[in-house]
């Protein structure tokens, strides 16, 4: 059975192709929407593709930026004391359009994929219920997925993709400010206008490219479709195609639309 990431651009049309009606791919989003519903393929989708995409433009900016290291504790039944340390975030509501895409995609068998793991600023969904992410067959499973990602995310980093720009861009931010000692998340809230805004936002969206292709090679799935295309960040993107071949090249990752999938499946 094929395991396919769907990047966020092309994940509503293949559970919903109501939503690409009148589109030149309308009969490949049927295809694969039919494919999935009969378990001939199996579907994944990022987890930051609802921690990061789900965003709206006017939120990531401040969303992202109000982030804050935060502690807790409890103590279990045994009296062990449990300590935790993450991050938190601004809450926000996801757009119910897109919060239905995600319960339908589970609904109908897809999974999110566990991406990279860090310590401060790492990716975690949660109040989706015990099926958002894909099951592992042993903690050592999970462990391996995890490290992986990390490993892919270092190798985009060196090439100045993924989540590295986002990095150096808060660190800038609060360099200009002088404000020591902040999370870097902090830094990129700290945006003067729209036009550091936009580049926040640029930066966030690759971020959120870097997490998805990290986490597809993690769970050694087959295909990565999107219509990503690199967009305004052009050859800075992760997605560009000179990049797209390197990661072919290095991963074995097979970037393809969504008439190519629907043409590679048959």
């Amino acid at each position: 059975m094929s395991r396919i990431t769907f990047d966020t651009n092309v994940l509503e049309g293949v559970i919903d192709p109501a939503h690409c009606a009148g589109a030149a791919d309308h009969a490949a989003c049927v295809a694969i929407n039919t494919a999935l519903r009969a378990g001939e393929i199996k579907g994944f989708f990022s987890e930051a593709c609802v921690v990061l995409d789900a965003l709206g433009k006017s939120d990531k900016v401040d969303v992202v930026g109000s982030a804050r290291i935060a502690t807790g504790s409890q103590v279990t039944e045994d009296g062990t004391i449990v300590v935790s340390i993450g991050t938190t975030w601004k809450r926000t509501p996801i757009h119910p359009r897109f919060l239905q895409t995600i319960h339908a995609a589970l609904a109908m068998g897809l999974h999110a994929m566990l991406g990279p793991r860090r310590f401060g600023d790492g990716l975690v969904a949660s109040g989706f219920g015990d099926n958002f992410y894909e099951p592992y067959g042993s903690p050592l499973e999970l462990v391996a997925r995890g490290e992986t990602a990390n490993e892919v995310l270092a190798e985009l980093a060196k090439q100045n993709l993924g989540r590295a720009p986002a990095v150096r861009l808060g660190l800038e931010y609060s360099a200009r400010d002088n404000a020591q000692g902040e999370l870097w998340l902090q830094g990129l809230g700290r945006a003067r206008d729209n036009r550091e805004r936009k580049k926040v936002r640029a930066m966030v969206n690759e971020w959120a490219d870097g997490e998805t292709i990290a986490a597809h090679v993690g769970h050694q799935n087959r295909f990565f479709c999107t219509h990503d295309r690199a967009g305004d960040l052009g050859q800075r993107s992760a997605l560009h195609p000179t990049h797209r071949a390197w990661l072919a090249e290095k991963f074995g990752i097979s970037f393809v639309s969504r008439s190519e999938l629907a043409e590679a499946l048959g």
